[in-house]
């Protein structure tokens, strides 16, 4: 059975006699439980931890790998290490501890049942979709029973989510969401009662509880009228000063945690979010709970004290009865198992405590400000974080320290800063990995931690078919340190085009022992997908090179337009422009000179543009300064559904005929959607609609892919998801791809500024 990090590090303290402080009145417990990183509610949890001082937990279902990134390249597996070191960093501002379920994000749902059905199926990494899905009904058993173990073990007395169970209509939210307030619901009826999974009450400090209420909160962004709310929580009231917050409103600090998810671009939305109350509806009272009085403003209020709760000593962080160590720092950010690290702090009274996980129970004079212990050979590794989160619940490395007074009461507490990684590690180039029959050259990064104890390293390189049997593999040499090496491996001839993977690892001399690491990513032996030849590309890079990748792949002369260029225009030469997806957000300076390529469109260049959001798009439009050549709206819409149908509306134009002829298995096996926010069913009759696609029950929406003919040139406008099935490398995808961006040498045209 599962059995959680933090569960094992809780009876790791009992065990070994370090004593967590009992609070001598009511010690609050409270639970908020969301989707995605950003969906967490700070402000309630702002005000229960600063102003109540209550032990609050933050839960998060996923950890946002499926969604996107507004300040980096990252996506995916390392996407999700981005959000959880930004939520953790929230976490310290709010006081609050973080703990996840670790279900996929596969992207934007409308439906619960397609979440819960996708989270019955066992997945090892985002890609990984190769295990059939169970069922619906299996998914939401398997979440609700997950959420029922935690519930047990840290016992909440309250829970709360933004997440409603409305699943129909136009009030239904996320399917991830709706498939959060579903399983909350079930949970709260299920976690004390004795005939649903009676195996977990054999976990250490896992035993039947009922929390006492469950709440929805109502609104988001908008105002929600108080009339209609049960409780609203005074969150603009004063928080206490702690070791990561000073005296402040409740509100503010949870301005300035969710400021902390930058991926999402909430550095500048964060202000938004404040509000002097939260507005809550009461969901589930369980038996004998009080009725909340008219006009109640805490989620708590009559509730009796209790007590016989032992807090693990990470939560008494949560609790404010305790605090983090000024100044602890360890002498290198990441160790390997069996090294040695010195932990430094500024120097304060009474005794600090070090678990066995750190070479057996320490107890070090607080005073003396410094200690040296080593990390046991048995530590499972913790970095590099997208491979290694999804085996944790928490976020932070479970380096656990408390530091007791002369009278044993627990004055700091916290996580020693320390990441565990593998002596090597090993990353493969991004993909998209292309391969063909015979020799291939694939770069792989190597890494080391501290002493691997070897001058050489010695890596194999496989190639994998569908059923993970290799059908290539290679060894190299390569010497120990932070290396770039090229490793060639051959693919017989006549080798099947289809789906593959790329697996490289490191190997102990002579194939025993311990391998250290090993790195796995998708690959292809894609069909002959070229585009035109002689094609010249220019391209506005914004936080995505995928699509460069691929272009290049498919033998295109790939330009990079820099701020330079974009300022002076120039782009001739070039046959076609490709702006990539939120490139308008990104690229300021594209905005600034987009008349320059809107010019160049209309003396014979072709620009393709990938999706934006309505936010970043539509104020230039509504300023009469419109991004694109013909007047374009961009509308909330979208097709969530991957294998959604799709029909195309032209098949005899040019870009579904050249240089690849293009048929109906050519849109098989995509990943996680068709497209997000497609341009507005009025869109100008100017724009010839190429596609239509549509969620099952929905009307086909009809804008996905556009084009328009604009003086002598031609602008695509593409709401549909390309970059990510080139990433995926998707045959069918890339084919199309290619022809949109080779439309001006299939139709006749010369580069512009060519003479």
């Amino acid at each position: 059975m599962f059995r959680p990090v933090a569960a094992l590090c809780a009876a790791l303290w009992l065990a070994v006699g370090v004593r967590a402080q009992e609070a001598p009145a009511r010690p609050l417990v409270v639970m908020n439980l969301a989707a995605h990183p950003d969906d967490e509610d700070g402000l309630t949890m702002a005000y229960y931890r600063g102003h109540e001082g209550a032990a609050v937990y933050s839960v998060l279902y996923t950890r946002g790998e499926g969604g996107q990134n507004e300040a980096g390249p990252d996506l995916y597996e390392r996407l999700g290490a981005v959000r959880t070191a930004e939520t953790e960093r929230a976490a310290r501002i709010l006081g609050t501890e973080v703990h996840y379920l670790n279900r996929y994000d596969f992207g934007f749902s409308k439906h619960a049942w397609e979440a819960f059905a996708e989270w019955s199926r066992p997945r090892t990494s985002f890609w990984d979709a190769s295990a059939p899905v169970v069922g619906t009904d299996a998914g939401r058993e398997a979440v609700t029973a997950q959420l029922v173990a935690l519930i047990r073990r840290l016992k909440p007395d309250v829970l709360f989510t933004n997440h409603d169970t409305t699943t129909v209509g136009p009030s239904a939210q996320h399917g991830h969401h709706q498939a959060v307030g579903i399983s909350a619901v079930d949970a709260f009826a299920l976690a004390a009662d004795p005939s649903y999974h009676p195996e977990q009450l054999a976990e250490p400090g896992v035993d039947l509880w009922q929390p006492k209420r469950l709440f929805l909160r109502r609104g988001g962004w908008e105002p929600t009228r108080p009339d209609r709310a049960d409780v609203a929580v005074p969150v603009a009231d004063t928080c206490a000063a702690h070791a990561f917050s000073p005296a402040e409103a409740c509100a503010d600090r949870a301005v300035r945690a969710a400021a902390q998810h930058v991926s999402q671009g909430f550095d500048v939305f964060a202000p938004r979010f404040r509000r002097d109350s939260t507005y809550f509806v009461l969901l589930r009272s369980a038996p004998g709970t009080p009725p909340l009085p008219p006009g109640a403003t805490d989620l708590a209020v009559g509730l009796a004290p209790h007590r016989g709760i032992t807090l693990p000593p990470a939560t008494l962080v949560a609790t404010g009865r305790a605090t983090p160590l000024a100044g602890l720092v360890a002498s290198a950010p990441a160790a390997q198992p069996g090294q040695s690290v010195t932990l430094t702090w500024t120097p304060t009274e009474g005794t600090l405590r070090l678990p066995a996980l750190a070479g057996g129970t320490r107890a070090v004079d607080a005073r003396a400000g410094t200690t040296r212990f080593t990390v046991p050979g048995t530590t499972d590794p913790t970095l590099p974080a997208q491979r290694q989160q999804y085996a944790r619940e928490t976020s932070t490395p479970p380096l656990l320290y408390t530091v007791a007074d002369a009278a044993g009461a627990v004055t700091h507490a916290g996580f020693v800063p320390l990441g565990v990684a593998p002596g090597v590690v090993v990353d493969l180039a991004p993909s998209p990995i292309r391969l063909t029959a015979g020799v291939n050259r694939i770069p792989v990064t190597i890494r080391t931690t501290g002493d691997v104890m070897t001058d050489t390293l010695t890596l194999q390189l496989s190639v994998l078919d569908a059923d993970r049997t290799p059908i290539a593999f290679t060894a190299a040499s390569v010497p120990a340190g932070d290396t770039l090496a090229e490793i060639a491996v051959t693919l017989p001839a006549g080798v099947a085009a289809g789906p593959y993977r790329v697996a490289v690892e490191e190997r102990p001399p002579g194939g025993c022992g311990r391998t250290w690491y090993r790195e796995e990513r998708p690959a292809a032996v894609l069909p002959d997908v070229a585009v035109a030849p002689g094609l010249r590309v220019g391209f506005v890079r914004s936080y995505d090179g995928t699509t460069a990748r691929a272009l290049a792949a498919m033998g295109a002369d790939v330009v990079e337009l820099d701020s330079l260029a974009l300022a002076r225009g120039a782009f001739d030469g070039l046959h076609t422009v490709v702006v990539d997806i939120r490139a308008y957000l990104d690229r300021p300076d594209l905005v600034a000179h987009n008349d320059r390529l809107l010019d160049w469109v209309r003396r014979g260049g072709h620009l393709v543009v990938g999706y934006h959001k309505t936010f970043e798009w539509n104020p230039a439009e509504e300023a009469g300064r419109g991004l694109a050549p013909v007047p374009l709206v961009l509308s909330r819409d979208r097709v969530t559904m991957e294998d959604a149908p799709v029909t195309v509306r032209t098949p005899d134009a040019l870009v579904f005929q050249r240089p690849h002829a293009i048929v109906a298995s050519d849109w098989d096996g995509w990943v996680q959607e068709r497209g997000l926010y497609f341009p507005a069913d009025d869109t100008d009759a100017r724009y010839e609609r190429l596609v239509q696609t549509g969620d099952t029950g929905e009307a086909p929406l009809t804008t996905g892919l556009l084009l328009a003919h604009v003086g002598r040139g031609t602008y695509v406008y593409s709401a549909l998801g390309w970059y990510r099935q080139l990433e995926a490398l998707n045959p069918g995808a890339w084919r199309i791809v290619a022809n949109l961006v080779s439309l001006p040498l299939v139709d006749g045209r010369d580069a512009v500024g060519t003479r």
